[in-house]
């Protein structure tokens, strides 16, 4: 009975210790978990940041081209209108304001551009540290959470966090323009977003009035592209087609306004889309393309050449190198944890007076011995405990994407933890700390695949 009650008491107290355990790795393994998917949220909105920079200078530049465009329009028109009673002062006085509100335009935007490419490079800067840092943290926090549930991470465990932050730096990495393939930049995914994130305004000021069946066309053109990687520019101009009758098809083409502006990279001189269909070739089109290429540039106002880049980026590794069905693959990271709560805080008859027995054995069907504690592992050190969380991309409950599937990047803070099983691999891994043999080890399901 003594025998029987001493057994009861023995496996209750060591079951009791492996569901702490067991509790232990699992709040340690899902903290690590949910810090690397926080930190990959951080860079998505640090990214997103930069997005919105880019964007708030191309709005700037498209700003200083119409404004420029306007004072130019409204002084032509006062040239050859000034004949018209009442209109003289009037078109004065608003040419007069459109001069000043110009100058003080072009002085004062391109240093805001400038700060705010500055601020690019440091939020990037700022990414690297987050990225780095967050491998550190997640190990740390891990550690931290299993002490504070009575266990400790076991030599397994601390192999496994090294595994983790490999993983971790495998993971993402800097795009930059050496990081494309070649002839390629790093940057095209970035640049794309950027440019489809631009505002109405910003990407289009085009519009027509008259046409084919009246004597006059009035044609206006504009918008903001960004030439090659560094360069925004601004083009607006307008031009009046006028057509003779009876002599069809005979048009005189007389310019009225053109304006322009550019941001950084003077050496980037030309023109892109810059709106929808425009020909700026034309009269109105190529004067606006020489204003634009000798306006007040956010270069000249830069402190330091690194700051006329545009920004290099963090995203998820080899992305552009993947074809189109392996990026909307399950990118997951896994990361896994082993905790040890010590025999000596379990009280079982083995640290009661009782280690002087003789210790028990068990046989694999192998014929493989393992001479241990019956309740503990490796060397009577105490209850293990082995478990690992996921983290992946995945848009909350819900939020269906408009458009098709959404490839896993470092742009939406979309990435979430979660408790996974553990494979054999882990059990693998880790037992072979403890010297348990691979005929001892069950074949394990490993979700985070």
């Amino acid at each position: 009975m003594v025998g029987a009650l001493i057994v009861v008491f023995n496996v209750g107290q060591t079951t009791n210790a492996k569901m702490r355990a067991m509790n232990a790795a699992d709040a340690a393994a899902y903290s690590g978990a949910l810090w690397e998917a926080r930190t990959l949220n951080l860079q998505a909105y640090l990214n997103r940041a930069m997005v919105a920079n880019e964007v708030a200078i191309a709005q700037s530049v498209s700003l200083r081209s119409w404004i420029d465009y306007l004072k130019r329009f409204i002084n032509n028109i006062d040239d050859v209108s000034f004949w018209i009673p009442g209109w003289g002062e009037v078109a004065t006085a608003i040419a007069d304001a459109l001069t000043e509100t110009d100058v003080v335009t072009q002085e004062v935007l391109p240093v805001a551009e400038s700060a705010l490419r500055l601020l690019d490079t440091a939020t990037f800067d700022a990414e690297v540290v987050v990225n780095a840092s967050g491998s550190v943290v997640a190990a740390n926090l891990a550690s931290g959470v299993a002490k504070s549930n009575g266990a400790q991470l076991s030599a397994g465990g601390d192999a496994l966090m090294v595994r983790n932050a490999l993983q971790w730096t495998n993971f993402t990495q800097t795009y930059s323009k050496s990081t494309g393939v070649v002839p390629s930049d790093g940057r095209t995914r970035l640049r794309a977003v950027t440019l489809d994130s631009r505002d109405g305004f910003t990407q289009t000021r085009d519009f027509k009035v008259g046409g084919p069946w009246v004597e006059f066309e009035f044609k206006k053109q504009g918008g903001t592209d960004l030439l090659g990687f560094d360069s925004w520019k601004g083009l607006d101009s307008s031009q009046l087609d006028t057509v003779y009758i009876p002599i069809k098809g005979w048009k005189v083409k007389v310019p009225i306004g053109w304006g322009g502006a550019q941001a950084y990279s003077t050496e980037q001189l030309g023109y892109g889309q810059n709106g929808t269909g425009n020909d700026w070739t034309s009269i109105d089109g190529k004067l606006a393309v020489k204003v634009s290429d000798t306006s007040p540039n956010a270069a000249a106002f830069d402190g330091a050449a690194s700051a006329t880049a545009f920004p290099n980026y963090r995203d998820i590794a080899n992305m552009n190198q993947l074809p189109a069905p392996k990026r909307v693959a399950d990118v997951h990271l896994p990361f896994a944890v082993e905790v040890l709560i010590n025999k000596a805080a379990v009280n079982t008859s083995d640290n009661m007076g009782a280690d002087s027995m003789q210790h028990p054995t068990t046989v694999l069907p192998d014929g493989t011995v393992i001479d241990h504690h019956s309740n503990f592992a490796s060397g009577d050190k105490g209850v293990f405990a082995l478990a690992q969380a996921c983290v992946r991309f995945s848009r909350p409950y819900g939020a269906t994407r408009i458009g098709g599937l959404e490839y896993p990047s470092l742009f939406n803070p979309y990435w979430r933890a979660s408790l996974a099983t553990t494979s054999k691999a882990d059990r693998l891994y880790v037992d072979s700390f403890k010297g348990i043999p691979e005929s001892a080890i069950l074949e394990g399901t490993g979700t985070c695949t």
